[in-house]
């Protein structure tokens, strides 16, 4: 007996309350969908359904049948959905929304290398550090610092960024090199806030976590912006280090107070909870997580 076939029979007819609608619906029949009913009660040992002239009903082994077999139906077209299109060529438009810095300075150079993979694929970003409602707005992917609290997400970590403190040599030759977070707070700064975010970072020194409140000499809401104003040596800077390794490693920029070690700020990309996660989504993850993973700078 093919079970499955019988577990779709036994649906049809509990869904239909008939034979004669379920071999309808099943196109087989009438004499088929009976005789694998009795087939399936026979190897069970158990009525599935008391029949009389004029109805037919589920008895308690039927219903509790009938429930589980629609769920494990359910799952098979699941499996089935999901092999195939594993093996389809993602195809349509990807939206995704990302913070401004990363998605400038990473994701931007990453995505033509994307497309090149996946020449059927339309992909469009909106940069911006506002939080956006993924399904209602019609995202399918956004990348935000830090873990966001909102269980219908599925978060998975792609980058890691610690902000750090940076100035040109020349602020340093006018200013001097701060030694303590005293006397950098005593110096001018440049520095990115937007909305709650930037206004207070976190340090390990001594073996204590230190909150340095930033400064509000002069603040913008662009981590682009505030670098460039950083580079003309008129204030330093608290900037990712992805922003600034260049500039460091070509002496644009140095370092400040290298034993106050940056707290982690994790990156995340996420997407909407789904049974079935489109695969256009699925292989924009993974290239992110590979494209990523080895990029975390120090």
């Amino acid at each position: 007996m093919d079970m499955i076939e019988a577990m779709k029979v036994a649906v049809a007819v509990a869904r239909h309350n008939s034979f004669s609608s379920a071999s309808r619906d099943l196109r087989l029949s009438a004499a088929s969908v009976s005789r694998i009913v009795a087939d399936l009660e026979a190897d069970l040992g158990v009525r599935l359904f008391n029949r009389t002239t004029r109805q037919i009903n589920l008895t308690d082994a039927g219903m509790e049948f009938v429930q589980k077999s629609t769920c494990l139906l359910e799952e098979l077209d699941l499996m089935r959905s999901a092999v195939r299109e594993r093996h389809d060529t993602p195809r349509g438009q990807l939206h995704v929304s990302c913070v401004t810095a990363f998605g400038n300075e990473c994701l931007a150079p990453a995505v033509p290398e994307f497309l090149r993979r996946f020449p059927q694929l339309d992909v469009s970003i909106d940069l911006g550090n506002r939080l956006v409602d993924l399904i209602g707005e019609h995202f399918d992917v956004a990348i935000r610092v830090g873990p966001l609290n909102d269980s219908s997400l599925i978060a998975q970590r792609i980058f890691t960024q610690r902000i750090v403190f940076v100035a040109t040599p020349q602020f340093c030759e006018q200013y001097g090199t701060p030694k303590t977070l005293d006397e950098i707070r005593a110096c001018p700064s440049v520095t990115q806030v937007s909305g709650n975010w930037g206004r207070v970072h976190r340090f390990s020194h001594g073996g204590k976590v230190i909150d340095f409140e930033v400064p509000q000499h002069l603040t913008m809401n662009s981590a682009r912006a505030v670098r460039n104003a950083c580079l003309t040596g008129g204030g330093y800077s608290l900037l990712g280090d992805f922003m600034v390794a260049q500039d460091i490693a070509e002496n644009r920029l140095v370092r400040l107070l290298p034993d106050y070690e940056p707290i982690e700020q994790p990156i995340f990309a996420f997407y909407a909870q789904r049974r079935h996660t489109p695969r256009k989504i699925r292989v924009f993850i993974d290239y992110l997580a590979e494209v990523f993973s080895g990029k975390n700078t120090t």
